[in-house]
């Protein structure tokens, strides 16, 4: 399960960061294939655009960023692979809060935006299948249990 529980752009120095994140809860098929090694990918995705009334709203920012999440049975340890590096973590629950926190992700630069205009903004996140092994792909593909997606979230925002 992915549930957003929180989002907010927050304007930090030169830029606007995520605040927020995401309740994740691992199905057992899932949890399953973590403890056994699999690697399982997520991706969250931000978009902001400029609505138009004489045309189809124009973007502002589309961004995205991969994580990964692994279990190291030897360790017994949790491993978080982000664009800015990696952390470990003892539990699966912490693993999890750290997977689903937006952490101050930039995703947009102030100078990208107008204080007199109203924004639309998004964000999603769900779990890339792609990037299984291809025996698993099959199984994903076949099987609702390995869906998790959050769908879409939109806001609007004055900067």
């Amino acid at each position: 399960m992915l549930a957003l529980k929180q989002v907010e752009l927050v304007a930090k120095h030169d830029h606007y960061v995520l605040v927020g994140g995401y309740n994740i809860q691992l199905a057992g098929t899932l949890d399953d294939a973590l403890r056994k090694g699999i690697t399982l990918t997520f991706v969250q995705l931000f978009e902001a655009e400029r609505p138009r009334s004489y045309w189809f709203a124009e973007d502002v920012a589309v961004e995205q960023r991969t994580l990964k999440l692994s279990y190291n049975a030897l360790l017994r340890q949790y491993q978080l692979f982000r664009d800015s590096g990696h952390a470990s973590f003892d539990s699966e629950a912490e693993a999890l809060a750290a997977l689903g926190d937006f952490a101050d992700w930039a995703v947009l630069d102030a100078k990208q935006v107008s204080k007199q205009t109203v924004y639309q903004a998004r964000v999603r996140m769900y779990l890339d299948t792609s990037q299984l092994a291809k025996p698993l792909q099959m199984n994903a593909f076949a099987s609702s249990r390995w869906d998790m997606d959050s769908g879409w979230r939109e806001w609007s925002f004055k900067p």
